[in-house]
């Protein structure tokens, strides 16, 4: 598919379903099907419109292999980075195998690589299951007519034009057009967050009336002729004809959109991708620099790429990864203890940035269980509480309801209310375990009179009216017992033409022989019913005045959002108990005199918790919208209740209600513009409560809020509500009654169902951001200590401070714990006082952080490490005067040096290089006899080697090239020009000349007596043909000699000078880990005292414990002296480091006390990261 279709199709997903068949009479319906209801299609027409529009099943969408997935985590920029630096170290390695220091590196680079892929594969990638929930919602078999018989089919056979037969209990298989029907009541909670059933019946609905006479479309979603594909038919049954199969109807709409909705990357993902690009782009750009300068000076091309290698890793820090997944999985975990399961780890900081949370009402706000809130009797409104048993009802009515006032159990009016309520209602409680056959059914008389019985969360059979209405009696009498003392006799069921049941009893009194008939319904429908009203258990006639009052009861409590039921009774006095009672064709007993009682009206009420969640979400600065399928003045009702809307804020126009009908004729808009400025002006309003909109409109509403920077979570159950989980920056959905469709789109579960979870999720997402800004700062300042050896050893040439391998065990060993532990660090006072973290100012990583962690206490590190190193190469004879310019040969050649007058070393460098085994292929003496490899032995004094570059009295000094110290052989004394020889003769004995030891009187009768054709007939062989000097920066002075041990020596000892700096190096490893204590308390607070805080982290404790023993098993363990090159230091340079700890813990505790004494000062604004 091209991306210009893809847009049209995501532009199309976004419209109301293009369903029209709703606005069309029955006889327009068949005849565009070409079709006999009681035949339906023949088999040639199924065969055609299967060709047409294939088969009833959602399209799934492309997939991509777990393998491929798995290779994709080795895609990204820092991946690809350490990959190859680790090749580079294998490769170093085949070229130069003597040092197995690149091999371990590489080794090292590439495990680091594969661990944070498998981890951040099982761990962190989202399950693609969401086609998968669609296809467990499928209906299998479905009732079809065709070819004039009834089959039984398949769902997945269904083709437009079938005519299928639907009833009680069946899951819909497709768009259905209802033609004929009988009390039809279809559950569409799922898909609109509707919580009653709703009537469906044949009939076409009308539009409100426009200005210009014309009527106003129907949406097909609002239609009651339409039934949708995978509802439930709750009751009734009925016969329709499909008009929308698979993709074409809204449930593949809502399909399309989940699967064609792109995930949001997450702002914690955002950031951290910002960061590793920063600073992968500083550390190649490092890199590449150095190798070039040290390409310039001529450093050997394998040191120079594991020079680049150790930049590079000295600059990421390669354990970040690892630490930010590991800290947003222990958050996690957490998070599950509060009941909320998060699917996608880097979720949980998303929820601590949120600054919308779209909430889905039914069953996420509410409880998606009707509640009887309100009664209306002797002409007053009164409250009745949710009662979960009898002891909360007796404190409840004990505790009184504030502003309204409880009903009156004893009132004689009350007590007939009750008895209509409780016998003229069908609804039985499930008492039965439905899972465990074994466990007898629960003994509700007994039960409810237990405080911790919850008699609300308790099943019932019937529609969600009777079971609110059975929950609020059975707190007053238990249900049972009221119908066996007063059996039915005789009942007429609701329908949706009368809409009211009506049912006659046995009176409980023994001594009236008179049967009573109780009434239920729709207020309007029983009033119609009354001549008289209980008034004070008195019968009155009802009159205009009393009509008047049951009107501005019945209009203010469905204000509410309420929906309200009427009662009404009669006793019928004078008709025997064995009266041959019927209803058909009418009734044939009176039922126009009835007594009216009363009202009862309930809501879908909020959830426990709600409220304060929402006045937290205030608090913090985060919107709650309301986005619900439901009517408008029931959403309005309990946005009110919950305090998503506030009086005060409607008053001043700052709160809005927007209907899915004003979302229509935004979108019908052709300027996008003008279309924009519309949701603009809709989303510029503080509190918003978003109603009858369709799983499009959702989507449009997160997407923009997007638009406009918003950071949005999205709340919900519904199937409807997938697409907007997806898109939204973060998905929460409900565990209990979710779908699994909505639980495969999110990205957290709440297991309880509570929307005050989430308010938990904020907070522990806004400490995560804290934490892992603690421990990147953490983390960071370890780089300036790590680089800054680098930089030393390519620019003034000192010897490598810190190795490579060494950096990886800062960063990935004795880091790691600490790092992770800063995710255990508590909450600060504050955090729910805050505004929402302002991605674009509020980043992970900004520029105070930087200068923090680099400029600041990375410097302070820096100098720490400095220090240690340099006190241990003075200690073992290497004074930090001599090490500039000498560090880049420092492991492969023996330094030289002359004295000063105190015997300090004062002037060295490197001498000459290896002996030629080879020359032309020919062997010289050095191929099997390996001697002045390191360089010669200085001779005794008095004693003389012609053809070494050293007299008895050190370095002969490269004044007269390199040839005439090291390259000394027969033919090169031979070949001498005579007055160059002259030269040197005159030079003997004159110290500040630089001939003076090229050619001392030893030498010229030595080499008479070697290089002699006569008495020496092998001389060619003799010296050191075309050996040169060592390649290095600095070479040595005249007159040096080797100095290793604090002294000058007479033979080379480059293992000495090598062991030297691994002593060093690894000093400076503990230096680092030192100062890294105090780096570590200091990052426990951003701003209060380390002595506010406490140290009450224990897994903090731990870690500091966990570094040192770490590093002193790195130090002093043989094996790992070997593969790491550690050496195991004196115990007096572990202290070295400490007063630089005790100089950064006492600076940072000052610069957070300025900020404290001086809120918006300098220190705040530059230094407060």
């Amino acid at each position: 598919m091209s991306s210009k279709q893809s847009s049209q199709r995501a532009e199309e997903l976004r419209k109301d379903i293009p369903i029209i068949e709703h606005e069309w009479e029955t006889d327009k319906i068949l005849k565009h099907f070409n079709i006999d209801i009681n035949k339906g299609l023949t088999s040639e027409q199924v065969l055609k419109q299967r060709q047409e529009f294939g088969e009833n099943r959602l399209t799934p969408p492309k997939t991509i292999p777990a393998w491929q997935k798995f290779l994709l985590q080795f895609a990204n920029f820092f991946a690809m980075l350490l990959i190859v630096g680790g090749l580079l170290c294998f490769i170093a390695f085949g070229i130069d195998n003597s040092d197995k220091t690149n091999l371990y590196l590489g080794v090292v680079l590439i495990s680091v690589v594969l661990i944070t892929a498998l981890f951040s594969h099982f761990q962190e990638a989202k399950s693609e299951k969401i086609m998968e929930g669609f296809k467990n919602m499928i209906p299998k078999k479905c009732k079809v007519l065709r070819d004039g018989t009834t089959q039984v089919v398949d769902a997945v056979e269904l083709v437009p034009g079938d005519v299928v037969d639907l009833g009680d209990g069946d899951q819909v298989p497709a768009d259905i057009r209802i033609v004929a029907a009988t009390d039809m009541k279809v559950d569409n909670s799922s898909l609109t967050g509707e919580s009653e059933p709703q009537d469906r019946t044949p009939d076409v609905m009308v539009g409100e009336q426009l200005p210009d006479g014309s009527r106003k479309p129907v949406p097909a979603i609002e239609s009651t002729n339409l039934v949708f594909y995978t509802t439930m038919i709750n009751a009734g049954s009925g016969r329709g004809v499909v008009v929308g199969s698979g993709d074409h109807t809204v449930m593949g709409q809502i399909a399309g959109l989940a699967t064609e909705t792109s995930a949001e990357s997450t702002p914690i993902n955002k950031e951290i991708k910002k960061f590793i690009q920063l600073i992968s782009a500083v550390a190649i750009t490092l890199g590449v620099m150095f190798f070039i300068i040290g390409a310039v000076l001529g450093t050997n091309i394998i040191k120079n790429v594991v020079f680049a290698i150790g930049i590079i890793v000295a600059n990421v820090p390669e354990g970040l990864l690892a630490t930010v997944t590991v800290s947003l999985a222990l958050t996690a975990k957490r998070m599950h203890q509060k009941n909320v399961l998060v699917k996608n780890l880097e979720a949980v900081e998303t929820l601590g940035s949120t600054t919308i949370i779209a909430s889905d009402k039914t069953g996420t706000l509410t409880q998606n269980r009707m509640t009887i809130q309100h009664c209306w009797y002797n002409g007053q409104v009164f409250r009745c509480p949710a009662a979960r048993n009898r002891p909360q009802l007796e404190a409840a009515i004990k505790a009184g309801a504030g502003m309204e006032t409880i009903y009156n159990r004893d009132d004689v009016t009350f007590k007939h209310l009750q008895m209509v309520g409780s016998l003229c209602n069908n609804a039985t409680f499930l008492t039965k375990d439905p899972n465990d056959d074994t466990k007898p059914p629960i003994d509700l008389k007994t039960e409810i009179e237990k405080p911790d019985f919850n008699l609300l969360a308790l099943d019932c059979t019937s529609d969600a009216s009777e079971a609110g209405l059975a929950k609020c009696m059975q707190v007053l009498r238990d249900l049972e017992e009221y119908r066996r003392a007063s059996p039915k006799i005789f009942e007429i069921k609701f329908n949706s033409t009368n809409k009211w049941a009506l049912t006659i009893h046995k009176p409980e009194d023994p001594n009236v022989n008179d049967p009573v008939l109780c009434l239920k319904g729709a207020p309007e429908r029983v009033l119609q019913k009354c001549k008289y009203i209980l008034i004070n258990g008195e019968q009155v006639p009802l009159d205009a005045n009393w009509e008047e009052k049951y009107t501005e009861a019945y209009e203010g409590l469905g204000g509410l959002g309420e929906r309200v039921l009427g009662f009404a009774f009669k006793n019928m006095t004078g008709t025997a108990m064995d009266y041959p009672f019927t209803s058909k064709p009418q009734p044939n007993f009176e039922m126009d005199d009835l007594t009216f009682v009363g009202l009862f009206s309930l809501i879908d009420p909020p959830r426990e918790g709600v409220p304060e969640a929402v006045t937290k979400c205030k608090r913090a600065r985060i919107k709650v919208f309301m986005v619900t399928g439901d009517h408008p003045i029931t959403a309005q009702a309990i946005a009110k209740q919950v305090g998503i809307i506030d009086q005060e804020k409607w008053d001043a126009g700052m709160a809005t209600v927007v209907k899915g009908d004003d979302i229509r004729q935004w979108m019908d808009i052709a300027d996008p513009v003008q279309r924009q400025a519309k949701w603009d002006e809709a989303l510029d309003h503080e509190q918003i409560v978003w109603a009858r909109v369709s799983p499009a409109h959702k989507l449009l509403i997160v997407e923009n809020a997007q638009r406009r920077g918003e950071v949005v979570a999205v709340t919900g159950d519904g199937v409807n509500d997938a697409p907007a989980l997806k898109k939204g920056d973060i998905g929460v959905a409900m565990g209990i009654a979710g779908k699994d469709v909505s639980k495969e789109a999110a990205d957290m579960i709440l297991m309880d169902d509570n929307f005050a979870s989430i308010v938990n999720g904020v907070e522990e997402g806004r400490l995560i951001f804290d934490n892992l800004k603690k421990s990147i700062a953490y983390t960071l300042t370890s780089n300036i200590p790590e680089i800054g050896p680098f930089l030393c050893y390519i620019v003034i040439g000192i010897p490598l401070p810190l190795s490579t391998v060494l950096i990886l065990c800062v960063d990935l060993g004795t880091d790691m714990v600490p790092a992770i532990s800063l995710a255990y660090e508590l909450k600060e006072s504050d955090i729910m006082d805050r505004p929402p973290r302002n991605a674009a100012t509020d980043r992970l990583v900004n520029r105070r952080l930087i200068s923090f962690a680099y400029l600041q206490i990375g410097v302070m590190q820096a100098l720490a490490g400095f220090f240690t190193y340099m006190v241990v190469l003075n200690d073992y004879g290497y004074t930090p005067r001599i090490l500039m310019g000498n560090g880049l040969s420092w492991e492969d050649r023996s330094l030289l040096c002359t004295l000063d007058d105190n015997l300090r070393p004062d002037n060295c460098g490197y001498g000459c290089g290896e002996p030629k085994t080879k020359i032309n292929g020919v062997a010289t003496l050095y191929d099997a006899r390996e001697f002045c490899s390191e360089g010669c032995q200085i001779p005794f004094p008095g004693m003389a080697d012609p053809f070494v570059e050293f007299t008895d009295e050190g370095f002969r000094g490269f004044g007269a090239g390199s040839t005439a110290v090291c390259g000394r052989t027969c033919e090169w004394y031979t070949g001498l020009d005579s007055g160059l020889k002259q030269e040197f003769i005159n030079a003997r004995g004159d110290a500040s000349n630089k001939y003076s030891q090229i050619l001392t009187e030893s030498d010229e009768m030595l080499f008479g007596i070697y290089c002699n054709t006569t008495s020496s007939p092998n001389y060619a062989q003799y010296g050191f043909p075309e050996r040169g000097a060592f390649t290095s920066r600095s070479k040595s002075p005249q007159g040096a000699f080797y100095w290793w041990n604090g002294e000058q020596q007479l033979w080379p000892n480059t293992e000495y000078q090598a062991n030297a700096l691994k002593y060093a190096q690894s000093a400076y490893f503990i230096s680092i880990v030192v100062v890294q204590w105090a780096d570590l308390l200091i990052a426990k607070t951003r701003k209060l005292s380390i002595f506010e805080q406490g140290l009450l982290n224990g897994f903090m404790n731990f870690g500091l414990v966990f570094e040192t023993v770490l590093a002193l098993i790195l130090t002093y363990a043989p094996p790992l002296n070997l593969v790491f090159g550690t050496r195991p230091i004196n115990v007096l340079h572990w202290f070295t480091g400490v007063p630089w700890s005790i100089l950064i813990f006492t600076y940072d505790e000052f610069r957070k006390y300025l900020i404290r004494q001086n809120p918006h000062g300098w220190l705040d604004e530059f230094t407060y990261w």
